[in-house]
């Protein structure tokens, strides 16, 4: 049921986009899940409100049944293309999606990619996004230093520069990347988000890389308040395993009606915390280690799972 904030408390909003692919969706699905069993003892009044942006709620409706706390905003599809923005690119619908829920759920806006797991109680997230923290995932780290793609993103575009809303914007060796998995701030700060779609149009013409949109949340968050916070110890995202959305269609579309607290043991039993981590270990390995193991067989699958 939904637990209205109490007087003079403001209201916390959980966000999902589940746009598109059932797989997507079942991803949805297990972090909600997940999210109910971390919150069972948070108290009632700080518990958000679950707002899914989705073109398919009979979908998670057919899993979560129809409980009062969680919401579906109807959006039509001439809206959903609007969305993607002049660059007509798909990560940009989280930047209208925020917008939207701005306009319509005032309050503390915390985000989140499907393919994450809650591991704990984000109602401390909650409490400094009243304070007016904003949060991202994780901080990947300096453009010029950080990992391989970062490093090529930043001899493309270490000449980039421009100016939006009044404010000198440009590609800098210290200019830190920040994981948009997560996107946590107060409803009042919606007034950036035409900034950051803005600066990411921009980025994605100068350089077409998938990791645009969350440089340009990282570089305009970074110009007033206090520095980003990370939500990377409240949970998983599991960005590299795509492979798990199928299995995870299955097991949502086999076991649809049981209890929240036997989907979530069945997905938990898929391991997927460990699994992700894993598969990053074997990711890093130098590339001759990765050869040597392709070519006698060893190379990092996803195992089979009885479901």
């Amino acid at each position: 049921m939904q637990h209205p904030s109490a007087p003079g408390q403001r209201q916390n909003y959980l966000i999902y986009l589940s746009h598109g692919s059932a797989g997507i969706r079942s991803e949805a699905l297990y972090s909600i899940l997940s999210y109910y069993q971390v919150a069972r003892h948070s108290p009632e009044t700080s518990r958000p409100i679950i707002v899914i942006y989705t073109d398919d709620a009979a979908s998670f409706r057919k899993v979560l049944g129809s409980p009062a706390d969680i919401l579906y905003p109807e959006i039509g599809e001439e809206q959903w293309q609007q969305w993607r923005g002049s660059v007509n690119k798909v990560y940009l619908l989280k930047i209208g999606v925020l917008q939207h829920a701005a306009a319509h759920f005032p309050g503390n806006l915390l985000f989140l990619d499907t393919d994450t797991i809650w591991q704990k109680d984000p109602t401390p997230i909650f409490g400094d996004i009243a304070r007016g923290v904003r949060y991202m995932h994780m901080d990947e780290g300096a453009l010029a230093t950080g990992n391989e793609l970062s490093r090529k993103v930043y001899r493309h575009l270490k000449n980039f520069q421009t100016r939006i809303g009044g404010l000198p914007l440009r590609i800098q060796p210290t200019t830190r990347l920040f994981n948009s998995g997560v996107l946590g701030f107060k409803s009042e700060d919606a007034a950036l988000l035409p900034e950051v779609m803005q600066q990411a149009e921009q980025l994605y013409a100068a350089y077409n890389k998938h990791m645009m949109e969350q440089l340009a949340f990282s570089m305009r968050f970074a110009v007033d308040g206090e520095p980003v916070r990370e939500a990377a110890s409240y949970l998983v995202h599991y960005w590299n395993l795509k492979a798990m959305r199928p299995v995870l269609i299955e097991l949502f579309e086999r076991y649809a009606g049981q209890s929240y607290d036997e989907l979530y043991a069945r997905a938990s039993r898929l391991h997927i915390a460990d699994l992700h981590k894993s598969e990053q270990a074997y990711s890093r390995l130098p590339g001759w280690r990765r050869a040597i193991r392709k070519a006698t067989g060893r190379r990092w699958r996803l195992p089979s799972f009885d479901l």
